[in-house]
């Protein structure tokens, strides 16, 4: 297994090196490995098809212009997904990007996000309960610091394990743990100040 990923990991070298004398051979080999993981990166940042689609595209065509800078300092990886990650908070930032997604359908058999976030579920007959519940945690979410918000959508959401978290934020595992930690303190607080009322 480790010589299979030490193979992969010369293949990408040798694949960067020639992309970076103009190889478009090389760059479709870095276009294949990436391109679905960028997409869903950026689909759980962005909670829209179409736009990380787009942005995706965008991203491939700014790594054949700036894939000359890469220096092999980092992981190939995180610095591919630094890039994303600063695109689509730019697009973010431009656009005002709202999470779109509806946050109350069931993911695998296991609870909605907004009853995991609010630490119990809510009573099937209460329909119009459940729906303000869910309004409620998108709007909570939305106003999440742009730091929060990624770490909550690709754990809570998309149910990324910490490392993988840690991989396309280019952060510690400690540090994800942290920012969740913080941003589900916020959630719960938002929503315990909501069922109050």
């Amino acid at each position: 297994m480790r010589e299979e990923t030490e193979e992969l990991k010369e293949q990408e070298r040798a694949a960067i090196l020639a992309c970076q004398k103009g190889d478009m051979e090389a760059f479709e080999v870095l276009y294949q490995r990436y391109h679905r993981g960028l997409y869903g990166y950026l689909l759980s940042m962005l909670r829209s098809p179409h736009a990380a689609e787009d942005l995706t595209q965008d991203i491939f065509v700014k790594l054949f212009r700036q894939i000359g800078s890469y220096n092999f300092q980092a992981p190939f990886s995180h610095w591919l997904f630094r890039l994303a990650r600063n695109l689509a908070i730019d697009h973010i930032r431009r656009e005002k990007v709202r999470f779109s997604t509806s946050l109350d359908k069931e993911v695998d058999g296991d609870y909605p996000l907004q009853e995991r976030l609010a630490g119990k579920s809510v009573p099937a007959d209460t329909q119009i309960l459940k729906n303000e519940r869910a309004s409620v945690v998108v709007k909570a979410v939305q106003e999440l610091p742009e730091d929060f918000k990624a770490v909550v959508v690709m754990r809570e959401w998309e149910d990324l394990a910490y490392e993988e978290i840690s991989q396309r934020l280019d952060l510690s595992v400690g540090t994800v743990k942290s920012r969740l930690f913080r941003a589900r303190a916020l959630l719960a607080k938002k929503l315990k100040n909501w069922e109050k009322e």
